[in-house]
């Protein structure tokens, strides 16, 4: 970490190429896969290397990387460019008729493509609780550490969150099929306590 902070290239070599892929997951999930995943990682990736010098230790540095990685994805959602379309790639599932192989993957493309969609149409604090605790299996207390956020507030945010996403995706007819129907309506996720 010394070496890290003095800015010594082989210090920080090792240490962005050992959490790059943790921090690519992170944003990919956030985003959506594409171009600008690539973008904000080495956005990312640069606004840690000048923040080397004033890390202090107090967080474990998966954290505060994680923490300048959601930084970097909250800046780019608040520009009115970003609303471009990620090119989406699908890995197919093997298949014997081609026809059908092919299919699957439009239809898994396109319910992407729409789950994407409608999570762009969340506020951002709902989203990124949303992804951080659903997508990427953080508890809610990490997600409140790695958002500024109080427990109850993350609690709330991702039950709303959910919600407005199973409402949007029941009238979805490329995800409607997706959604159980008790869960279109959010009467069978009770409203969060703020406990």
């Amino acid at each position: 970490m010394a070496a890290c902070r003095q800015g010594d290239p082989t210090a920080l070599e090792r240490v962005l190429g050992e959490y790059a892929p943790y921090l690519e997951g992170h944003i990919v999930r956030l985003v959506g896969p594409g171009a600008d995943a690539e973008d904000l990682l080495q956005a990312a990736l640069m606004a840690v290397v000048s923040a080397f010098p004033r890390y202090r230790g107090e967080a474990s540095l998966k954290t505060w990387m994680t923490r300048i990685a959601i930084n970097i994805v909250r800046q780019h959602w608040r520009k009115p460019e970003r609303r471009r379309r990620a090119a989406l790639e699908v890995v197919p599932e093997r298949a014997d008729d081609p026809a059908q192989r092919q299919d699957r993957v439009l239809g898994s493309r396109e319910q992407l493509e729409r789950l994407y969609d409608h999570l762009q149409s969340l506020g951002e604090k709902k989203r990124l609780a949303f992804v951080l605790h659903v997508f990427e299996g953080h508890s809610l207390e990490e997600v409140a550490a790695l958002t500024g956020a109080t427990r109850a507030a993350t609690k709330s945010r991702v039950w709303w969150a959910r919600r407005a996403l199973l409402a949007r995706a029941a009238r979805d007819p490329a995800l409607k099929d997706l959604v159980a129907p008790d869960d279109s309506d959010g009467r069978s996720n009770p409203e969060p306590s703020h406990d």
